[in-house]
């Protein structure tokens, strides 16, 4: 569980750090959208639409764009840094968006509890459950 949910709190720290308090809620644009994106609309995250979240995010912290975040990208992050190095798989102190990706999969492979390659409005409840309270408020109740 503990990796589960630092999995999900690293995805929320890529979301920059003024994002976080202001998406706590699980509304729409909240932090249960941020986590779990739907451009299709379809009521689910397919492993596709999460990649692409993941991407967009890189590509908004990696202000030099040189293709990788480098100790100060990361610091810049804020509070959340320390979580957001993990996804530095080989250790050299920066994340390339190749680890970036890497850890998306891995997050969504952990999060797709059925293994049915979407993550559905069930796991997405049962995250929010071992979650708890989230920053700025209680989660919503279905």
């Amino acid at each position: 569980m503990k990796k589960l949910l630092l999995g999900a709190a690293m995805l929320g720290v890529t979301m920059g750090a003024g994002s976080i308090q202001a998406a706590a809620q699980d509304r729409p644009g909240g932090m249960m959208a941020a986590l779990f994106p739907d451009p299709n609309g379809d009521g689910a995250t397919s492993k596709d639409e999460m990649l692409a979240a993941s991407d967009a995010r890189f590509g908004g912290l990696d202000t030099n764009k040189d293709g990788k975040l480098s100790a100060q990208e990361i610091e810049a992050v804020g509070r959340g840094s320390r979580m957001l190095t993990r996804a530095d798989s080989d250790g050299d102190g920066q994340i390339t968006q190749a680890e970036a990706r890497a850890a998306a999969a891995a997050r969504f492979d952990r999060l797709d509890a059925n293994h049915d390659g979407r993550i559905d409005q069930a796991e997405r409840d049962a995250l929010r459950q071992r979650m708890g309270p989230m920053p700025g408020g209680e989660p919503k109740k279905n």
